[in-house]
């Protein structure tokens, strides 16, 4: 069957060429003055320095009054506020002396665009007594705020999306963000040179289906007769004519019988003895313990897709992944994510965290417009 001829105009994707401006704007009538070198750092000089920093929140202060940048501030500037270069070599200067520079301008500038204020973790003054992990890139402020009277609204942090990822550290800095009232923001970037922004948060699923203790006695009973008769199956088993089965979150309803997980089965025989499960299934239990109903995610690239009602009543808000089966890089990462809001879903990968578990949800994220 021939394709379909389809009318769109795909997204046009920035090149930021050096050497022309990406602003509408008119350059100034006096073009404006070079950043210039000293002990090793670049600086801009007054007045220039202080319309950057007072309007734009560009640079760090110094006592002249001219502002220390970084080199993804200097190209910004190039870009949207007519600052010509130091010279023609000086970026590839810059980038045999740190590659991720490349990285680092477009983030800044992809960050800016919305016409939020990013500024670098180390242009964060210490008067202003922010505390800054080193795993933090820069601090976000809104475009309505004033930077230097009001507290950030977001820690940033960015990666290649071929780095590999440290699931417990993403926990470990995401917790503390928010420890700090603060939002946690990932920006990560591909070889097309293209941004894609996340946030990174805390959900707790929960949901309404009937635990092993709300069980009468009867009940229990019931139960406990019914999973006497079940048949081995593959990895899981089948109980045949269960009609007084009261346990709906557990097993699925086939061929006139019930038909449980092998994980669903250990719970159902713990349940009966009074026993816990095994450590193995410490995941299961806690999930199992907050009401929620699950059914397996692999359609969806995940361990579980997890209900808050019965299958029948509404779809499935999460998507859960144990982090030993988490994706190791963050393409993988974003795959995952992208499939889950696809089919309208959040995806959550669940960790061991201070004695709880930790379910750490990615979404994709624009900050001011979300």
């Amino acid at each position: 069957m021939a394709r379909q001829n389809r009318k769109f105009t795909p997204r046009q994707r920035t090149t930021r060429p050096l050497g022309s401006p990406l602003t509408t704007n008119l350059p100034p009538a006096q073009p404006l003055a070079p950043p210039y070198q000293k002990d090793g750092e670049w600086y801009i000089e007054p007045p220039l320095s202080s319309r950057l920093y007072q309007k734009s929140a560009i640079g760090y202060m110094q006592s002249d009054e001219s502002i220390r940048v970084s080199t993804e501030e200097i190209l910004f500037c190039h870009w949207h506020r007519h600052l010509p270069l130091p010279s023609d070599s000086w970026f590839e200067e810059a980038v045999e002396k740190d590659p991720n520079v490349i990285a680092r301008s477009i983030l800044f500038d992809t960050a800016r665009s919305g016409g939020e204020l990013l500024i670098p973790a180390q242009n964060i003054p210490s008067k202003w007594n922010i505390e800054i992990p080193s795993a933090t890139w820069a601090l976000r402020w809104n475009r309505e705020q004033i930077f230097s009277k009001e507290m950030p609204v977001a820690h940033v942090r960015w990666a290649w999306t071929t780095d590999e990822i440290d699931w417990m550290e993403m926990v470990e800095w995401t917790s503390w963000v928010h420890e700090q009232g603060m939002l946690a923001e990932f920006l990560v970037i591909d070889e097309e040179m293209d941004v894609t922004m996340y946030l990174l948060s805390q959900v707790e699923p929960s949901g309404h289906q009937q635990l092993w203790a709300s069980f009468s006695n009867s009940e229990r009973v019931q139960i406990a007769d019914l999973w006497g008769t079940r048949i081995a199956r593959g990895d899981g088993w089948y109980i045949p004519n269960a009609t007084n089965w009261h346990w709906d979150s557990i097993g699925v309803e086939h061929l006139s019988g019930r038909h449980l997980r092998h994980e669903e089965g250990q719970l159902v025989q713990a349940s009966i003895d009074e026993n816990q499960l095994d450590s193995n299934f410490d995941l299961y239990t806690d999930l199992v313990g907050r009401g929620v109903l699950l059914r397996p995610g692999f359609k969806y690239g995940s361990r579980w897709r997890v209900y808050e009602t019965p299958v029948g009543n509404a779809h499935a808000p999460w998507l859960i992944q144990p982090h030993e089966d988490a994706p190791r890089t963050w393409e993988a990462a974003c795959l995952a994510v992208r499939l889950s809001e696809g089919v309208h879903k959040m995806w959550l990968c669940a960790l061991p965290f201070h004695d709880r578990w930790f379910y750490l949800h990615m979404q994709r994220w624009l900050p001011g417009r979300n």
